[in-house]
């Protein structure tokens, strides 16, 4: 097994990334944000050859040296026109932390190739435990009010699900949005499937009913298991 650099704690969408950047042959990352470096530690002992960049913030790697270059950028401001030409660009569990989301996706979209894949994970709001948590809260499952808290504190302002975060990715001109299976329990729990089985039959009827290939594959991505019951969302778009 890998091991991780301090403070780093595996998560199970981890290997799910490691494993979509070796599958598209990703030499040249961009990790936005590079956090404290679990990537730059696990994807050079995958791919001895790729090389990582990392912004960084409020934490940054332990062991620089796993990475080419590490740089300070707030992911709220545009990004610097010097990141290009990268393979991938990673977002790990960030999207949901930014007050301009689409202002980092148009930089990402400017640093990568053409053809090039952004990864983007973030907390899956869609799950019947979340739902019900709205439901009765108002708020989503680690969506509570952030009252008195101040920027560099875990601060988590929007939301999504497979089908917001495809709309965001499409509207910011990616293509090709693909939701990807994280080894986890779905449902974790016996009531979720209950809970969840409206939205099963809900999206499965939608794609039965799709006029195209595209619709057909959204529908169905977004009634998997993994978008309706999983607490991940690992998702994949190409410039």
């Amino acid at each position: 097994m890998t091991q991780l650099l301090p403070h780093t704690k595996r998560k199970p969408y981890h290997p799910v990334v490691i494993n979509i950047l070796k599958k598209r042959s990703a030499r040249v990352v961009l990790d936005a944000p590079c956090g404290h470096g679990w990537l730059g530690n696990e994807l050079p002992r995958v791919e001895p050859a790729a090389l990582i960049d990392g912004l960084g913030l409020w934490e940054y790697p332990d062991a620089v040296p796993a990475y080419r270059c590490v740089q300070e950028h707030d992911l709220d401001e545009p990004l610097p026109a010097a990141l290009q030409g990268y393979d991938a660009v990673v977002c790990g569990e960030a999207i949901h932390l930014l007050k301009s989301p689409g202002t980092a996706l148009a930089g990402f979209r400017a640093a990568l190739r053409p053809g090039g894949t952004l990864v983007i994970t973030t907390p899956n709001t869609w799950h019947a435990r979340s739902r019900g948590q709205f439901f009765l809260r108002g708020f989503h499952s680690g969506f509570s009010p952030m009252y008195g808290k101040r920027r560099g504190e875990y601060i988590t302002y929007f939301p999504f699900s497979f089908p917001q975060l495809h709309l965001i990715l499409t509207q910011s001109g990616f293509r090709n949005v693909q939701l990807h299976d994280v080894d986890e329990p779905k449902p974790k729990r016996p009531l979720e499937r209950l809970l969840g089985w409206p939205g099963e039959v809900y999206c499965r009827r939608k794609a039965a009913a799709a006029d195209t290939a595209e619709e057909r594959d959204y529908w169905t991505q977004a009634g998997s298991k993994q978008s309706l019951y999983g607490r991940w969302l690992v998702v994949t778009a190409q410039r």
